[in-house]
């Protein structure tokens, strides 16, 4: 599917993450056996450690944060948000919608639409399209698209469910906030979207549930070869599809923008559009693979501290669960990305035991 999202731009992008930086040598280089382990992952994936999650802090205590740097460094009138989308897998109960709860904490009207969207991968870029046609027709001045997932806590190290190493040592935790902002001069947010349910299987959770409520396996079920050929087949042909639409090429482009899949992907995707090595944005080292929210994570890495207010015209494309892919033409202003946060900050929502 095809979208235009007219007279709407990108206002603000932040990310926070956890205070708790740690590399996978100190976390799993053990001995001398595992030490090699660690050493061989970290040249395959690029990964060299990870923020993780605080037992209590949650995806949307990530979001949070990252929302609120936006609303109190831009002075945001809180009464203009006319949409909150939640993207993410990890939400904080099975029900309500954390949304909800999001649009309580950060004080947004009720008049404010709020719901979660559970997407993983390729939740950022389906989720500007979704944020952003909603506001596109609506008399709201403002949205907020949130993305994140605390995934490395399903891949606790010490539960012996989890035996692939790799599992273990690729997720890190983030939470992320973009602004999106009605604007009839903006330029134009090209999108391509599609889904393959067939290859469900793929990345799935399929236990703790309605349909199996019976544990018997790992909580996420990741069949690598089918991610990898999957991620390296079809991102490459929507980028470039994208690209023919638009009768655009990569040197139209500051940067490439992919999910942080690992850093395999990540190169083979880049080499198969056309894209110089330099203009192929990665923060996987640094963050890991942070599932929705990797694409603003990267940004921030990036621009965070950069201040000059020139425009970066970019094709950002997510890829994952479902399975789905999406690929975005857009423009964003360099000192509209904000510094990364760091917290370990909660909500105490009165319920927990033990």
């Amino acid at each position: 599917m095809k979208s235009i999202i007219k007279g709407v731009r990108i206002g603000a992008v932040s990310a926070a993450v956890p205070d708790n930086w740690v590399s996978l040598t100190d976390q799993f280089a053990v001995d001398e056996a595992e030490a090699k382990t660690v050493k061989k992952f970290i040249k395959s994936t690029g990964v060299t450690g990870r923020y993780l999650a605080g037992p209590r802090q949650t995806t949307s205590d990530l979001c949070f944060a990252a929302a609120k740097q936006i609303l109190d460094s831009l002075g945001i009138d809180k009464s203009q948000i006319g949409t909150l989308v939640l993207v993410t897998q990890t939400e904080d109960y099975r029900s309500p919608a954390s949304a909800t709860v999001l649009q309580y904490r950060l004080g947004l009207s009720q008049a404010c639409i709020a719901f979660d969207v559970n997407l993983g991968c390729s939740g950022y870029t389906c989720g500007l399209n979704i944020a952003g046609s909603l506001l596109m027709q609506s008399s709201a001045k403002y949205a907020l698209l949130l993305c994140g997932d605390t995934s490395a806590r399903e891949k606790d190290p010490n539960d012996a469910l989890f035996s692939s190493n790799a599992d273990k040592m690729l997720f890190g935790d983030s939470g992320t906030a973009t602004l999106l902002v009605r604007d009839e001069d903006a330029p134009d947010i090209n999108v391509l979207s599609a889904s393959d349910g067939s290859g469900f299987k793929t990345i799935m959770t399929p236990y703790e549930w309605y349909r199996n409520p019976v544990r018997s396996d790992p909580a996420t079920i990741m069949d690598g070869i089918g991610v990898f050929n999957f991620s390296t087949e079809e991102a490459p042909k929507m980028i470039c599809r994208l690209m023919s639409e638009l009768g655009s090429s990569p040197d139209d482009y500051d940067h490439l923008v992919l999910h942080q899949a690992n850093k395999l992907i990540i190169d083979r995707i880049g080499k198969a559009t056309g894209f110089d090595k330099d203009k192929n944005l990665s923060s996987i080292a640094t963050f890991g693979n942070t599932s929705s929210g990797s694409i603003p994570d990267t940004l921030v890495d990036h621009y965070g501290s950069d201040q000059s207010g020139e425009l970066l015209h970019c094709i950002l494309c997510g890829f994952g669960v479902g399975l789905s892919w999406s690929a975005v033409d857009c423009y964003i202003a360099k000192n509209v990305i904000l510094p990364l946060v760091k917290t370990n900050d909660y909500f105490d929502d009165g319920m927990h035991v033990g």
